[in-house]
């Protein structure tokens, strides 16, 4: 008999967690950059686009389009020729092709006040 009761409060519990899951909303994600639509990681990367950059001394790379690119590495019908702190420049048929990482931000020097 405690088995039973047991038993059909566990599959009571289970039941009310499903219904809990159902219901639950989908979260905002407050650090999302504007423009990029809910969702994983393979959102971001079918949005395209320059991603992330990786600079150290030893190396140097890209995160575009969902692949990781070293530099000199052929990417999107070039070469990946150089890489900044979010910018990175691509060499196609002798032209540079340059991929910001926010490109919707634009970015002002900061004003002097005058004392």
């Amino acid at each position: 008999m405690r088995q039973l009761v047991a038993l059909s409060l566990a599959l009571g519990s289970l039941c009310a967690l499903a219904q809990a899951d159902a219901r639950a909303q989908g979260m905002n994600d407050p650090m999302q950059p504007p423009g990029v639509s809910t969702g994983s990681a393979l959102a971001t990367a079918k949005a395209g686009g320059l991603q992330a950059v990786i600079t150290s001394p030893g190396r140097n790379l890209a995160l575009i389009d969902g692949v990781i690119v070293p530099l000199g590495a052929p990417v999107k019908g070039g070469t990946l020729a150089s890489v900044s702190d979010s910018v990175v420049v691509l060499r196609k048929n002798g032209e540079r092709d340059v991929l910001l990482m926010h490109p919707d931000i634009d970015k002002k020097p900061a004003r002097r006040e005058r004392p």
